[in-house]
């Protein structure tokens, strides 16, 4: 019978002086649950490497081999479960802080000028354009208000969408202006905003190709949207003094 030394073990952990292989296999025995509660130390046992006659020892290491990766798996799709969900909370942090700003506006030129001069950096993104095509309801020039031709908004791929998620952006002067050059990937959301009596959308650019792309969740895009084309409706509702 082998006695577990009382010296340090490799790890640097005492052992408890005069506890056998044998004393340790017994109160496995009597906890047949412990390894289940404990799963994480299945990742440090090195299973045999030899097979018995009976195939048996060749099996266990298997099962053990098998519940090793399982560990390391788990541990990876939590690891990765916990950053996505660190991700969503940043996300939804900005949204809400976009949100306040374009409440917080004005008059409609100020709306704008939130709109696509302050929410880039609340949405750490690069751009952001409001586009509207042309239509029978006067707009003054803005910074960040592009106008576009009848019909232009229609011809994305929405696929039945309101909002339209691109990794490769193409260059486009109608929608960026002056920073079509710098954008690489964008998103693009419809509004509905009767009084334009004209097709709108947000517009949002990135120089990070692939910053959109298909697979993102768009619930918040969405709901900032909705935020968005309500603002701009009353304040195209608003009276002159």
């Amino acid at each position: 019978m082998t006695e577990i030394s009382d010296k340090k073990a490799s790890t640097g952990r005492e052992a408890k002086p005069g506890l056998t292989e044998e004393d340790v296999r017994n109160w496995l025995i009597d906890h047949p649950d412990f390894l289940t509660r404990n799963a994480d130390l299945l990742t440090t046992i090195i299973p045999p490497e030899r097979v018995s006659g009976d195939g048996v020892i060749d099996m266990q290491s298997y099962l053990v081999n098998r519940l090793q990766k399982e560990v390391t798996q788990l541990t990876a799709l939590q690891d990765d479960f916990v950053e996505a969900a660190r991700t969503n909370m940043h996300t939804q942090d900005m949204v809400h802080a976009s949100i306040q700003a374009v409440l917080g506006a004005t008059s409609l030129a100020h709306f704008v000028h939130i709109l696509t001069q302050d929410l880039p950096e609340l949405l750490e993104i690069d751009v952001i354009t409001l586009c509207v095509e042309d239509g029978p309801i006067p707009l003054p020039d803005m910074t960040g208000l592009q106008r576009l031709k009848e019909g232009s908004i229609d011809r994305a791929p929405w696929r039945g969408h309101a909002i339209l998620l691109r990794p490769v952006a193409p260059k486009s002067k109608a929608i960026f202006g002056p920073a079509k050059d710098l954008v690489h990937s964008d998103a693009l959301i419809r509004l509905d905003v009767p009084s334009l009596h004209a097709q709108a959308m947000v517009a949002f650019g990135s120089r990070q190709e692939a910053h959109f792309h298909e697979d993102q969740a768009t619930d918040l895009l969405r709901f900032l949207g909705i935020v968005m084309q309500s603002c701009l409706q009353m304040w195209l509702e608003q009276k002159p003094a």
